[in-house]
């Protein structure tokens, strides 16, 4: 690889890691707990879980990249909270996986439609051509990303 092409890979990943997660992660927040000043990624896990279906721990973590013990940590409240609950696997008793409950759904589908109107609120003060410009440049990133995912470089740890 060129250098000068390591260096603009280098200067995407920044981008990436100080615009998009930073703006996501106030959203989150925002939306998840209004006034709130920590992120909780509990509402990502349970997107996950909901997306995977019954999943064991181990999978989930390596899905969302978060160590077992975090992870059993976030399951454990979602768990209190009723959004999450264990279940065994009929066909083999010693693994036990995780599986979304009603409530869980019903707080995922308030937090999804939480996001999207704090994402519009956000993005409602820019300008036309802003949005515009916005809209045009996630799509172009939403289509060069894919092409990780489907050469399989997105997530180096997969097996």
């Amino acid at each position: 690889m060129r250098e000068a092409d390591r260096r603009k890979i280098e200067e995407v990943a920044e981008v990436l890691m100080d615009s998009i997660l930073a703006f996501s992660r106030r959203v989150a927040r925002e939306s998840a707990h209004p006034g709130g000043k920590k992120f909780n990624p509990s509402r990502f896990v349970l997107k996950k879980v909901e997306e995977l279906g019954p999943v064991r721990m181990s999978e989930l973590g390596r899905h969302m990249e978060i160590s077992k013990p975090y992870m059993t940590c976030i399951v454990d409240m979602l768990i209190d909270e009723g959004l999450v609950e264990r279940v065994y696997d009929p066909r083999d008793r010693r693994v036990v996986k995780i599986r979304i409950t009603g409530a869980g759904r019903d707080v995922l589908r308030e937090f999804t439609e939480a996001v999207r109107a704090s994402i519009v609120r956000r993005l409602s003060s820019l300008s036309s051509e802003d949005v515009s410009s916005l809209l045009e440049s996630m799509q172009d990133a939403n289509r060069i990303l894919s092409k990780l995912d489907a050469t399989g470089q997105s997530n180096p740890r997969r097996p």
